[in-house]
């Protein structure tokens, strides 16, 4: 009976993340998973450990089952089908070139931030499609809104050049110059992206970096 339980949890939580998944709502949710489920399991797993050890040592009369691990293990299993479900199935990384500048901008923005909590981070060329729509943008137009600076710069900083970091740092100054304080991109949110993208910069280039934001394994990385 518990074995079918077991079984009909992992279906029912797989199709939950699946859906998830495909919609790409609260796209962090099966990584969150996935993470509570692993350290779920360690703990699990340590605590059997403890209680062979009293067995062996006949400290405990009552046997060691494993069945504590089931719960952990199907939540695993299930939130790993959702990040491979969501990796496979994400949303385009670059909007119809059609949308408005301010659509095209704030849509990659989105999805570069959903691509970090999400398997579609590990997917290199989704980052070199937005980066490159944005600085075709970049090249065509340049009378921008703080907003749209942010939206660019936050994308080119996840970038692989040195002029990606050099063009997301004069975005960033750009906006935190014209000012900011919006939902999306509140007080503070300029001067500290143009701190950090200055410091990609300079390490990108082999100079020191000035305000201590990034580790030099981070270029690239998520935020």
């Amino acid at each position: 009976m518990r074995r079918w339980l077991a079984a009909i949890l992992g279906v029912c939580l797989s199709l939950a993340f699946v859906v998830v998944a495909l919609l790409d709502v609260a796209p962090a949710l099966p990584l969150v998973a996935f993470a509570l489920g692993v350290v779920s399991a360690a703990v699990t797993g340590l605590s059997l450990c403890l209680l062979l050890a009293l067995r062996a040592l006949r400290l405990r009369k009552r046997p060691v089952t494993a069945r504590p691990l089931v719960l952990p293990a199907v939540v695993v299993a299930a939130s790993v089908i959702g990040l491979a479900t969501g990796y496979l199935a994400g949303p385009v990384p670059v909007p119809s070139p059609g949308m408005d500048t301010t659509g095209q901008l704030a849509y990659m923005y989105q999805t570069d931030q959903r691509d970090r909590v999400t398997l579609r981070w590990l997917n290199t060329s989704r980052d070199d499609a937005r980066i490159a729509r944005v600085l075709e943008i970049h090249r065509a137009e340049s009378d921008w809104t703080p907003e749209e600076m942010l939206d660019a710069a936050m994308v080119l900083q996840h970038g692989h050049d040195s002029s990606h970091y050099r063009i997301a740092h004069e975005l960033a100054a750009g906006a935190n110059e014209k000012g900011v304080n919006t939902q999306r991109w509140p007080k503070g949110t300029a001067e500290w992206l143009l701190k950090a993208t200055y410091d990609r910069w300079m390490l990108s280039i082999g100079k020191p970096q000035v305000y201590g934001t990034q580790c030099e394994f981070n270029l690239g990385g998520g935020d």
